[in-house]
């Protein structure tokens, strides 16, 4: 009895393989992806791909922080870098300002 089964298990699994067809790609699928490869050759999408590389935008930064280092250490050679020269300084005179409030009611005439 179990023999009977197990070889009747065994037809139904071979024969469920009779109606199997061979694959088959959809239609226009090689122009669709030769139409997407032609697009990854466009002169944008090769200069975002390389600069979106993890190694190029280390660089880039480690490059713009050099810079940035070299001009602030070149910029001042004396070593004075925050205290004024004398013609710099400013008077008093030069940073007055007059600041008039529209809700001050002062009477302005004598």
């Amino acid at each position: 009895m179990e023999d009977e089964f197990l070889n009747k298990k065994i037809d139904e699994v071979l024969q469920s393989t009779d109606g199997i067809k061979r694959a088959a790609p959809r239609p226009f699928l090689f122009t669709r992806l030769e139409a997407r490869m032609q697009n990854e050759r466009n002169v944008w999408n090769k200069l975002t791909s390389f600069v979106a590389r993890p190694v190029v935008a280390f660089a880039c930064i480690c490059f713009v922080l050099i810079i940035n280092a070299m001009v602030i250490l070149l910029s001042n050679p004396s070593g004075n870098s925050l205290a004024p020269q004398g013609s710099e300084l400013a008077t008093a005179d030069e940073y007055s300002q007059v600041s008039y409030n529209l809700y001050d009611f002062e009477n302005s005439k004598p």
